[in-house]
Order: structure tokens, then sequence, then C-alpha cells
């Protein structure tokens, strides 16, 4: 991807830019996901939030996950489109919603989570880093995450 991401939400009245690359792109199964994209799953980018750059008014909806731990989603006031969530889990992050790229032909999920509540006609990738549930440990997720991309890099080779 490029050095600087932008994107917009449905109708462009909120814009964003982020100046790094994501950290991670996850794929989740979850119910929640599922009512809340309105389709099979959910995805989402963990960006540096300091990165993060927005313009335009959001509205705010918070959630409290199963664990108790708060999920705030911010959207575009005008369209409803979710642009990115915060969370308990990820301090630091912002999980951006990647289908709101302005290009999305780069985006490659490094993990599926929630595969246990996946719809049955997904199809989850077998050589793809995943979760039955929840990962409990950010940081491990991370590290198993720099692993198996090191693993494709060695077949791709």
């Amino acid at each position: 991807m490029a050095d600087t991401m932008t994107g917009a939400c449905n109708c462009g009245a909120v814009t964003y830019s982020v100046k790094s690359e994501s950290v991670l792109t996850y794929v989740c199964h979850c119910g929640n996901c599922q009512k809340r994209s309105g389709s099979a799953f959910g995805m989402g980018m963990f960006i540096q939030v300091d990165d993060l750059t927005v313009e335009g008014d959001l509205t705010c909806w918070e959630r409290v996950s199963d664990t108790g731990l708060t999920n705030p989603r911010y959207s575009c006031a005008t369209c409803g489109n979710v642009i990115c969530g915060l969370g308990d889990y990820t301090p630091g992050f912002a999980k951006l919603m990647p289908g709101t790229l302005q290009d999305t032909r780069d985006i490659r999920p490094d993990v599926h989570i929630w595969v246990g509540s996946a719809q049955g006609w997904v199809t989850v990738p077998e050589d793809a880093l995943q979760y039955y549930e929840q990962p409990t440990d950010i940081d491990e997720l991370l590290r198993l995450v720099v692993e198996n991309l090191a693993k494709a890099a060695e077949k791709a080779t």
C-alpha cells in the first residue's frame, strides 16, 4: 500500500488519512460483527491511532463486549458509515474499516478470529492464522502474525 492511505465514508462527508501501514488486518466472524456489517463477517485494520487524521462530523456508538471491554465505533454523522473503532483491548490502536479506503486492492487479512461463529458457507484459507474465538493476548497475536508472514514469504521464494 502507499505511504499514506486515504479513505472516506459512503457520502464523502467524512474523509481521513493514515500516515503509516496497517499493523494487522483481521476478519472477524463473531455474531456482533455479522450484525454490525450486515454481512458474513467484519474486517478491521489495526493502525496507530496517532497516525490517523479524520475530517468531518462523526457520531459514536459504544458496545460492551462479552468480556466487559468497551468498544466505541465512530461513524459518519450523515450516512452512518462506520469509519473506525477503538477499544480497551487494543490501546493505542484504531481499528479502521478497510472497505472505506480509497484503494482496497492490496488488503490481505493476516488473521481470522471467531471462526467458530463463521457462516457455514464461508471458507477460511487453510494456511490462514485463525482463532476459534477471541485471541486472549494481543502481543502473542502480533508475534504470530509476523511469524505467519515470514513463513508465507519463504514459501513464495
